[in-house]
């Protein structure tokens, strides 16, 4: 049996930090921290995250509106978490640690442009600090004695046992992996913690039609709004959701940053069983200029009339959308414009500002890049302390904290990781 001042579950990114803010808060006392990780390395998530580059935090974040970037059902706690460690505190310590940043428009990156420099800055830190790290190291059991001077955490894991007097949750989600591994979540649970249900957040979105795979490929810029109908009593019925950016079309539905920007929303809506729209503007621009929108179809129409659909559609959007709207109302590109086709015409221009699609369901957590949903931030306290069982941390994606793209996701794990980790280790 090893007796260990910190244990550390969850080698992600929360998980580093909390073990390198808890050695600094206990300087003079090394060797006490063990961090235990499932998988065959620290770290491993954080090497995909920014396309590769690593969007460590963002700029654009206010303490003070924390609702605009994060999503939990209890989003006005977040400031305070923010207000103690925030993104010039996270510049400072990777400063402190050794590594270079820079930002484009606010999203900050290190400066090598590599996702490994992020994780080989923590890693050496860890080693720096003696902090020891055991890998495919899987929980099999944990729970909490009160045997005088054992009283602690009893984890036993790959074969070992140990007695933590201090143990910081950093286990992660569901998102991103093969198997819906729910191991940090009943852990949680185990130790007295509820759960709102986990789903896939930041995510594609599947739609019903059978036309998706002649969109498959198109990427265009595009405005999104998600309304919610259906299911008395739901709280998510008759609300409006909406973004803009570039739009990926697949062979089933619908991607890219502003789709998975509403993903959480349709996933929590379709597990409440309600009925899920979206409508697409294949031409954002003209949002808010009907008027000048109005009198540039009146001119198309009768500059083109006589002439074909190709000519009279040609260069508006992505010859893919404009090819699937022409046969879902009727028409082909041979077709001329003429009276007969002119209410026809109509709907295709109309449909290029509002393509209705149903979302069916929201691709599962393998391919989502987190989850929404988790233990409740009410039941931890100002420094992440578990309110269910003593001495108890929890940091990361366990909580009931999701953000937009952009960093906002890295940056509450270096919140949450490094409040959690020194107050475990200022708490002894």
């Amino acid at each position: 049996m090893q007796k260990k001042e910190i244990g550390i579950i969850g080698g992600g990114a929360s998980g580093l930090m909390a073990a390198i803010a808890a050695a600094d808060s206990m300087k003079g006392r090394p060797g006490g921290i063990v961090l235990l990780e499932k998988k065959d390395r620290v770290g491993k998530k954080l090497l995909a995250t920014g396309n590769g580059k690593c969007n460590l935090t963002n700029l654009s974040f206010s303490v003070e509106n924390p609702g605009c970037y994060y999503r939990s059902r209890n989003p006005e706690l977040l400031s305070a978490f923010f207000a103690r460690f925030g993104v010039e505190d996270t510049l400072r310590q990777f400063e402190r640690l050794g590594m270079l940043v820079t930002d484009k428009n606010g999203y900050v990156y290190p400066l090598s442009g590599q996702a490994a420099t992020v994780l080989d800055t923590l890693r050496f830190a860890l080693e720096e600090r003696n902090i020891r790290t055991i890998t495919e190291c899987r929980v099999e059991h944990a729970e909490y004695r009160r045997e005088g001077r054992n009283t602690g955490f009893y984890i036993q894991a790959r074969g070992e046992s140990y007695i933590f007097r201090r143990l910081i949750l950093a286990c992660g989600s569901t998102a991103g992996e093969k198997t819906e591994d729910m191991g940090g979540y009943e852990l949680a649970r185990s130790f007295g913690h509820s759960l709102i249900r986990p789903l896939p957040a930041l995510v594609q979105l599947r739609c019903a039609g059978s036309f998706w795979k002649g969109l498959a490929g198109v990427r265009c810029d595009a405005g999104i709004r998600l309304i919610v109908e259906g299911k008395k009593g739901s709280h998510a019925t008759g609300k409006e959701y909406s973004e803009q950016g570039e739009l990926q079309l697949t062979d089933y539905g619908i991607s890219g940053i502003p789709v998975f920007q509403l993903s959480r929303f349709a996933s929590a809506a379709l597990a409440e069983g309600c009925r899920v729209k979206a409508f697409l503007d294949f031409l954002p621009g003209f949002c808010g200029k009907e008027e000048i929108w109005n009198s540039l179809i009146e001119k198309k129409i009768r500059a083109c009339h006589g002439r074909s659909m190709e000519v009279l559609f040609n260069g508006l959007v992505n010859k893919k959308i404009i090819q699937t709207v022409w046969k879902l109302n009727g028409l082909h590109g041979e077709d001329l414009v003429s009276s007969g086709t002119l209410v026809s015409v109509k709907k295709v221009f109309a449909m290029l500002r509002r393509f209705e699609v149903t979302v069916t369901a929201s691709n599962p957590f393998a391919n989502a890049q987190v989850c929404a949903g988790g233990v409740p931030l009410t039941e931890v306290d100002s420094q992440l302390r578990s309110r269910c069982c003593q001495d108890l941390y929890l940091a990361g994606e366990l909580l009931d904290v999701d953000g937009r793209c952009g960093g906002y996701n890295l940056q509450w794990a270096w919140t949450s990781g490094y409040l959690a980790g020194r107050a475990a280790g200022l708490s002894l």
